[in-house]
C-alpha cells in the first residue's frame, strides 16, 4: 500500500472522562485455561470431511461456568488449514457463542440469554491466562473516528404509513440472508505480523465474532470466500499491494485493480473489505456503498492496531459493515476531541441523526465527542446494538437493493412487539409507556425504546435543555430534534420518561447528559420498541412504533403536599392541589396515588377518577407510619400509557397501624390444574423487612468482633482461602428483593468485603469477595465483589474488615449493583398475622385468603398472589371480593408485599400431557388482543375456548390455526386443542 497515512488514535481512559464522570472502570475477569487439553479434542477430526465438533466450559461473569456444546459453522467456505470456526449453544440454551480455534489459542464472543456480548481472549505474552469482559466496556479503553460520508448514498427510508401491528421490514429472524465476503489485508499489515497466517488469524477471528452481532441483531450472515482463506488476497508487500491510500475509495479501488487482474473477479463475492493492521491501539475506518453492486460494494476500509482488543474491534466492523449496508451515524452531537475538534461535526448525518448527544448505539460515536462541550453519556454510553433507524437502514437496504444473499432456514420464530395505540400528552410533564412482548419460543426478551426522530440542519447539535444547536436553540425547544436517548430492559417493555429516579429527585429536567429531556413545546415524538428474543441459534427481531403529539397545554405538576416538613396523620384529611395547566383538555380526570416509600411504588389509591381541576380533599388511610410519603397526580390515557406528576419531597405520615413490609418467596410462576396439589404452593410467612436500599452507611468499629474471614488467594478469583483472625470484623446481614447477580462495591478506603451463606463465615458458606490475591504478604482489594447470583427469600452475611487493630472508626459506603435492592429482616411487630391472597387478574379482587397459599379452591383463571400482613383484629376472609385499596378503604390496617407472583389455574388436564404438549405446541401472542395463532406440526381436529366459569364461549369442529378473539371481552380463558377425542393441549390465554 502506498502513502498510507496512518492514523492511530490512542486514548487513555483518564483523559476520555472527567472529573464529573460517574463510569466504574472496564471489568475484565481473567482465568486459567488449558488450551492443549481443549485443542485436544479435535486432533483426529481435524483431516475427517464431517463438520467438527466439541465442548468447552467458559466462566461467564455474572452466571458462573457455562459449558457450550460446539459445531464447526459455515464461516469459511473452505476449511483453513490452522482454523476452525464453531458455533456453539449452552446446555440451557441460553447462551450462544461463536468460537475461533487458532494455532495456540483460541477467541470467542459469548451471547448471553439477556442480550449481553462477551468477548474472550488470551492475555498478552501468556500461554494459558485469558480474559473475559463485556463487549461495550472495550469502547471505554480505545477510540475510534470512522470518517464515513454517507450524504446522498444512504437511501430515503421508507416513511410510508404502516398499518400492521409492526413497522415495515419487521419481524425478522425466521431465515438469515448469508453474504459472501471478500477481505483483503494490506502488505503492511502482513509485514508486521510477520506472516499471512497471523493476519488470516485476525481477520477469521473478527468476522467470526460480527457474525454473531448480525445474525442476533439484523438476521444477516456472511461466509469468507476461498481467496481470503487461501490468503491469495491478503497480501505481503506494501509496494506492490494494490491499494493506494487508505479508507473506503481505496479499497474499492483496489478491488477493481484485483478484478481487472483476474485475482478476484466481482462474481465471486458480495461484499469487500479491506483491514489494515497497525502497532498499538486504537482505529479509524471508512465505509459507504451497496453490497452487491459491482461499482461499491468493497466500498469498507478499517484499521485497528495490534493491541485492540477483539471486542473493540468487534464493534469498530460491525459499525463499519454497517455503514455498508446503508446505516448512517445515528448521534446528534456537535464538537469533536482533543484529535480534531469537529469530527463529530463533520460526520454528522441528516437522515440517522436520531440519538441525543453522541449517542450509544453501534452506529453513534458514544466515547467520543467531548469537546469543546461533553455530549457523551454518564453511564452505558456504548451498547452492541442498532438503534431503530439503523435497523430500518440496513434492513431496507437488504430488503430492496442488496438481494444477492443466499437464504438459510431458521428453527426460531421472531417475537411479536406492541408499542400501544398513539397517545396526546402535555409538554413538560413525566410520562410512562407499557410495550408488551410475546414469543412463542419463550426465549428471554428484552426491550428497546428510542426515539425515532432525526434531527434538521438546524437541529445539529441540539442536546436537552442546555446546548444549543445549529439553528440557536435547545433540542426540548425544538419541535423535531431528538430529546430521548435508547435504554434496553430484560425486565419488561415499560419506560419512564425521564427515568424515575429523576422526577423523585425533583429534576423532571434532567441533567443534560442523561439523554432524558422533556419536550418544551408542542410536537410529535415517534419512539419505538423493539423486542428481541435473545434465541441462542439466531435472534428474532420485531419492531412497534408510537406517535405521540405534544399538546401545546402543561405541565401538570404537584403544589401540595410537596414542600420540606409537611406531617399528616393517618385516617385523617388531605388537600391535594396540582397544576392543571389545561391538561383537563387532554384527560379530563386523574387518579390519586399515596406512596409509603419515597415513590418506588404507590401501592395506595386516595381517588380515582375524579375531576382534572387542580384540588381534592383526600382522606389518608389506616396505613403504617412513614417518612416517606410522596402523592401521584396521575392521568391514565390507557392501560398502557400514562402522563403524571410526583411530589417534590417526601411527607410524614403518623400512625399507629403496623403492618409491615415484606417480600414473598419464590416469586416463580405457577400453572397448576384447579384442585391439583400443584395449586397449593405452600409458602412459609415471609419475614418483616425493614426499608429497602441500595447504598449503605457503616462505622467500621460499630459493632465489631474478631473473626476470621475468607477471600481469593489469586487475581484468578476461583480459590478462596482463610485470612488472619486477629482483626476485628464487622458484620452486615441482609437479603434481596430480586434474586439475579450482584455486585457489592465500597466507596475509597481499604476493605475486605466477603459475604456467606452462615454465619459464623466458614469455607463452606463463602459465596464472593473484594479480595484480589495475597502479594509479598500483603492482602489486595478492588472496589467491588466478584459477581455472585443472590436469591430472593436468603439471608446473607457480608463480613468487613480493614485489619485495624483495635477497630478504627472509618466509615464506608457499600453499593448494591444488581436487578433488585438490599435490605434486612426486622422483628414481627406483636398482635400482626401473615396471610396470602390470590388476586384475579381482570377485576383485581382477591378471590382466595390462605396463610400457606393453599389455594386448591380457585377456579380456572389468572392470579396474582401477594402476601398480606395485617393486625389481628381484621378478618382475612373479610377481604375475599375486594380489591386491595378497598380493604384500606375499611379501615382494616394491612400492607401488601412489595413483590408477587403469578398463578395459572387450567382445567383438567393429566401433568404429563401438559409436559409433553409445552415443547410441540405454542400459542402466540399470548396476552391476545385479535387473533390467536397456534404453531404446531401436531394433528389439531378442533377447539374449545372456555371462560372461568367453564361455559363454552368458542369452538369449532374444524380447527384453523387463527383462532379469533376480536369479539370476546377481556379476561381469562382456556384454549383446549383436540385430536379426535383427545386433548392434547390446554392453556391459559389473557384477551386484553
Amino acid at each position: 500500500m502506498k502513502n498510507l497515512l496512518l492514523l492511530i488514535f490512542t486514548l487513555f481512559i483518564g483523559s476520555f472522562f472527567g472529573q464529573n464522570r460517574i463510569d466504574l472502570p472496564p471489568q475484565e475477569t481473567e482465568f486459567t485455561f488449558n488450551f492443549q487439553e481443549f485443542s485436544n479434542q479435535f486432533t483426529q477430526q481435524r483431516n475427517l470431511p464431517e463438520k467438527i465438533q466439541g465442548s468447552i466450559t467458559i466462566p461467564v461473569p455474572e452466571s458462573g461456568s457455562v459449558k457450550f456444546f460446539l459445531h464447526e459453522n459455515n464461516l469459511m467456505q473452505e476449511r483453513a488449514t490452522s482454523i476452525i470456526t464453531f458455533d456453539g449453544i449452552s446446555a440451557d440454551e441460553r447462551f450462544s457463542v461463536k468460537l475461533s480455534l487458532l494455532a495456540g489459542s483460541f477467541s470467542a464472543v459469548i451471547k448471553t440469554f439477556q442480550g449481553k456480548y462477551y468477548a474472550v481472549e488470551r492475555l498478552a505474552n501468556s500461554t494459558n491466562r485469558y480474559k473475559i469482559y463485556n463487549l461495550k466496556d472495550a469502547m471505554q479503553k480505545e477510540a475510534f473516528i470512522c470518517k464515513a460520508d454517507l450524504e446522498g448514498i444512504v437511501p430515503q427510508l421508507n416513511n410510508a404509513s404502516v398499518s400492521s401491528k409492526s413497522v415495515t421490514n419487521f419481524p425478522i429472524g425466521s431465515q438469515l440472508r448469508r453474504y459472501r465476503m471478500a477481505v483483503a489485508a494490506t502488505g503492511e499489515s502482513t509485514e508486521l505480523l510477520g506472516n499471512t497466517d497471523a493476519v488470516l488469524n485476525e481477520i477469521v477471528a473478527k468476522v467470526n465474532a460480527l457474525n454473531l452481532v448480525y445474525e442476533s441483531e439484523v438476521a444477516v450472515t456472511f461466509t469468507l470466500i476461498p481467496e481470503t482463506i487461501n490468503k491469495s488476497i491478503i497480501f505481503t508487500d506494501s509496494a506492490t499491494d494494490p491499494f493506494t491510500g487508505n479508507g473506503g475509495s481505496a479499497s474499492q479501488a483496489g478491488f477493481v485493480i484485483m478484478n481487472n487482474s483476474g485475482l478476484l473477479t466481482y462474481n465471486k463475492y458480495d461484499v469487500g473489505h479491506t483491514v489494515n493492521i497497525n502497532t498499538g491501539t486504537g482505529a479509524n475506518g471508512t465505509a459507504g456503498g451497496l453490497p452487491c453492486n459491482d461499482s461499491s460494494k468493497a466500498l469498507g476500509w478499517s484499521n485497528w492496531g495490534t493491541q485492540s482488543s477483539l471486542g473493540f474491534v468487534t464493534n469498530l466492523i460491525a459499525h463499519e459493515i454497517g455503514h455498508q449496508f446503508g446505516a448512517s451515524h445515528s448521534f446528534n452531537a456537535s464538537g469533536g476531541d482533543s484529535s480534531n475538534t469537529t469530527f463529530c461535526a463533520n460526520s454528522w448525518s441528516s437522515v440517522g441523526a436520531v440519538e441525543p448527544g453522541s449517542g450509544a448505539s453501534l452506529m453513534a460515536y458514544g466515547t467520543n465527542c467531548a469537546l469543546p462541550v461533553d455530549q457523551r453519556y454518564p453511564t452505558n454510553n456504548y451498547e452492541a446494538y442498532f438503534h431503530a433507524r439503523s435497523l430500518d437502514q440496513i434492513l431496507n437496504r437488504v430488503q430492496t437493493q442488496s438481494t444477492c444473499y443466499a437464504l438459510v432456514a431458521s428453527a426460531n420464530i421472531p417475537p411479536v412487539a406492541n408499542a400501544g395505540t398513539d397517545i396526546t400528552i402535555p409538554k413538560n410533564t413525566p410520562f410512562r409507556l407499557l410495550g408488551i412482548g410475546t414469543d412463542v419460543n419463550n426465549t428471554n426478551l428484552s426491550y428497546t425504546w428510542e426515539q425515532n426522530d432525526a434531527a434538521t440542519a438546524n437541529d445539529k447539535g441540539a442536546f436537552g435543555s442546555t446546548l444549543n444547536g445549529a439553528g440557536g436553540y435547545t433540542a426540548v425547544n425544538s419541535t423535531t430534534a431528538p430529546l430521548f436517548r435508547s435504554i434496553q430492559s430484560n425486565v419488561d417493555g415499560e419506560r419512564y420518561f425521564p427515568k424515575l429516579k429523576f422526577v423523585l429527585n425533583n429534576q423532571n429536567v434532567p441533567p443534560m447528559n442523561e439523554g432524558e429531556a422533556l419536550p418544551n413545546v408542542a410536537r410529535n415524538i415517534n419512539l419505538r420498541l423493539t423486542v428481541r428474543d435473545n434465541n441462542a441459534t439466531n435472534g428474532g427481531v420485531d419492531s412497534d412504533d408510537i406517535n405521540i403529539i405534544v399538546a401545546d397545554s402543561g405541565p401538570l405538576s404537584v403544589t401540595y403536599p410537596n414542600t420540606i416538613g409537611i406531617s399528616i396523620s393517618a385516617n385523617s384529611n388531605v388537600a391535594v392541589t396540582w397544576d392543571v395547566n389545561n391538561t383537563n383538555t387532554i384527560k379530563n380526570t386523574v387518579d390519586l396515588l399515596l406512596s409509603i416509600d419515597g415513590g418506588l411504588s404507590f401501592p395506595y389509591t386516595l381517588a380515582s377518577n375524579i375531576l382534572n381541576n387542580g384540588s381534592y380533599n383526600a382522606t389518608i388511610p389506616n396505613i403504617p407510619a412513614t417518612t416517606k410519603a410522596r402523592i401521584k397526580v396521575s392521568a391514565i390515557l390507557n392501560s398502557n400509557a400514562e402522563f403524571y406528576d410526583i411530589s417534590d419531597n417526601n411527607f410524614t405520615i403518623t400512625s399507629t397501624c403496623e403492618a409491615f413490609r415484606s417480600y414473598i418467596s419464590p416469586t416463580s410462576t405457577v400453572t397448576a390444574v384447579a384442585g391439583s396439589a400443584d395449586s397449593n404452593l405452600n409458602m412459609m410467612a415471609a419475614s418483616a423487612a425493614a426499608e429497602p436500599y441500595i447504598t449503605k452507611s457503616i462505622v467500621f468499629n460499630a459493632p465489631s468482633t474478631n473473626t476470621a474471614i475468607h477471600g481469593y488467594s489469586s487475581a484468578d478469583n476461583v480459590t478462596p482461602i482463610s485470612f488472619n483472625d486477629n482483626y476485628p470484623t464487622h458484620l452486615v446481614q441482609f437479603r434481596v428483593t430480586q434474586t439475579g447477580t450482584y455486585t457489592i462495591s465500597k466507596s475509597s478506603g481499604f476493605l475486605i468485603t466477603s459475604v456467606y451463606t452462615a454465619t459464623p463465615p466458614m469455607l463452606s458458606g463463602f459465596l464472593t469477595s473484594n479480595s484480589t490475591g495475597i502479594y509479598y504478604g500483603v492482602v489486595n482489594a478492588s472496589g467491588s465483589t466478584r459477581p455472585v447470583v443472590l436469591n430472593e427469600g436468603t439471608t446473607y452475611y457480608m463480613y468487613l474488615c480493614n485489619f485495624s487493630n483495635p477497630a478504627n472508626a472509618n466509615a464506608y459506603t457499600l453499593t448494591f449493583n444488581g436487578p433488585g435492592m438490599a435490605y434486612e429482616t426486622i422483628s414481627t411487630p406483636a398482635g400482626y398475622s401473615y396471610s396470602y391472597v390470590a388476586i384475579n387478574t381482570i377485576t383485581n379482587k382477591v378471590e382466595a385468603v390462605h396463610p400457606t397459599a393453599n389455594f386448591t379452591t380457585l377456579p380456572v383463571g389468572s392470579y396474582t398472589v401477594k402476601g398480606i400482613s395485617y393486625a389481628n383484629a381484621a378478618s382475612p376472609s373479610s377481604f375475599i371480593g375486594k380489591t386491595f385499596n378497598e380493604i384500606v378503604a375499611t379501615g382494616a390496617c394491612v400492607q401488601e408485599s412489595s413483590n408477587k407472583r403469578q398463578l395459572f389455574i387450567t382445567g383438567v388436564l393429566s401433568s404429563s400431557d401438559i409436559n409433553k404438549t409445552e415443547t410441540d405446541i405454542k400459542v402466540a401472542p399470548n396476552p391476545v388482543n385479535d387473533w390467536l395463532t397456534v404453531i404446531t406440526n401436531r394433528k389439531i381436529t378442533d377447539y374449545e375456548v372456555f371462560d372461568a366459569s367453564g361455559r363454552i364461549i368458542s369452538q369449532k369442529t374444524k380447527f384453523r390455526k387463527n383462532i379469533n378473539f376480536t369479539s370476546v371481552t377481556s379476561g381469562s380463558y382456556i384454549l383446549r386443542l383436540f385430536d379426535g377425542n383427545q386433548v392434547v393441549y390446554q392453556t391459559a390465554v389473557i384477551k386484553k
